[in-house]
């Protein structure tokens, strides 16, 4: 049986097979279609996102929040997820639109600069509550004037509910009039290198001389961005010749000459009866603890006028590794040095953005 399809003045035959007439979008993954001489939009299903069985660390909890709070906001919800390749950011963006599908929500990924008034009304078209993904953000929308023409989706003018996720390499990218502006960007996540504890639990569960795991976090710990694919061929290397991290890390593509050395003030408590000269100590210590030995030099007053001096701790001698970046070293003599990493001061220019 042979029926017509009628858009505008124009109809289409198609046959009962053919025409499948939905309410609803069905839960599921699309990418946005165009076509130029309809000027019309569609959509086009997709195959779905895949993650691992199990998710690490804070991404479930993430994952959770950021979904509640969708649905408990009336307007729509922008998330920004910033952090370089391998971070955790996308797999958080794939574990909410998975999730988001079992609540019978879609998502819809853009992966073309798409912006104006027949795409804004395209998307809001769409009634129902949906999650709009713009993956590298800042590299499909390069530039200041590709960015401020999509800030109009994100603003929640239209009736629809979405939530936007944007991911990006570089927030110092994104446009300054997506910063600060909770309205139209509620979250933003930076993803500086996974978690102690998302590394602890992968291990956990995928390292199988356990006795390892706390020379993995240490040694997460030692990278400036430490990130999944790192992590999965360090346990996979050592589950498969039974060595620790330091040792699979001699040959496989994860160095710490790469690593850029960070800066730490110095408390140094000597458990020793020393008189140490007033502001002989250093107070500043640049480098990577987690690997190599930190050298304190100082001058000790005695009798016979001043003495140099000098005490050494080694990584062994680590007894708290605090993820803020604090450790705090107890040596064989009881002498006590804490260091406490210092916060990177980035230099801001005069981008044209």
């Amino acid at each position: 049986m042979s029926l017509f399809v009628k858009n505008g003045s124009n109809y289409r035959v198609t046959s009962n097979e053919n025409l499948d007439v939905r309410t609803m979008l069905p839960a599921g993954t699309y990418n946005v279609k165009y076509d130029t001489m309809k000027n019309e939009f569609s959509l086009n299903h997709i195959e779905s996102f895949d993650i691992p069985n199990k998710l690490y660390g804070d991404l479930t909890k993430n994952r959770d929040r950021i979904l509640n709070t969708f649905n408990d906001r009336e307007s729509s919800t922008g998330v920004i997820l910033c952090g370089e390749k391998g971070s955790g950011k996308s797999l958080l963006a794939k574990a909410i639109c998975i999730s988001a599908a079992e609540q019978g929500i879609p998502t819809i990924i853009i992966n073309q600069p798409w912006f104006g008034d027949t795409f804004n009304t395209f998307v809001q078209s769409i009634k129902q509550s949906a999650i709009i993904f713009f993956d590298e953000f800042e590299k499909v929308y390069s530039g200041k004037e590709a960015q401020e023409a999509i800030l109009t989706l994100f603003d929640g003018v239209y009736p629809t509910k979405k939530m936007f996720i944007c991911t990006c390499n570089d927030k110092f990218k994104i446009d300054y009039n997506m910063k600060n502006r909770p309205g139209r960007i509620y979250y933003m996540l930076d993803f500086t290198g996974l978690e102690v504890s998302f590394v602890r639990d992968y291990c956990e569960e995928n390292l199988i001389n356990k006795s390892n795991i706390n020379s993995v976090c240490n040694l997460s710990m030692a990278f400036n961005n430490f990130n999944f694919d790192m992590l999965k061929a360090i346990v996979e290397e050592m589950n498969r010749y039974d060595e620790t991290a330091n040792e699979v890390i001699k040959v496989i593509n994860t160095k710490m000459e790469f690593v850029s050395p960070s800066k730490y003030k110095i408390e140094f408590t000597p458990n020793r009866e020393l008189n140490i000269q007033e502001g002989s100590v250093e107070k500043i210590y640049t480098g990577n603890p987690i690997t190599n030995n930190v050298l304190l030099n100082y001058y000790i007053v005695g009798d016979d006028g001043e003495m140099y001096g000098q005490t050494t701790f080694s990584p062994n001698e680590i007894v708290v590794l605090d993820p803020s970046g604090k450790i705090v070293y107890v040596n064989s003599a009881g002498d006590k040095l804490v260091l406490i990493k210092e916060e990177t001061k980035l230099v801001m220019h005069n981008f044209k953005f």
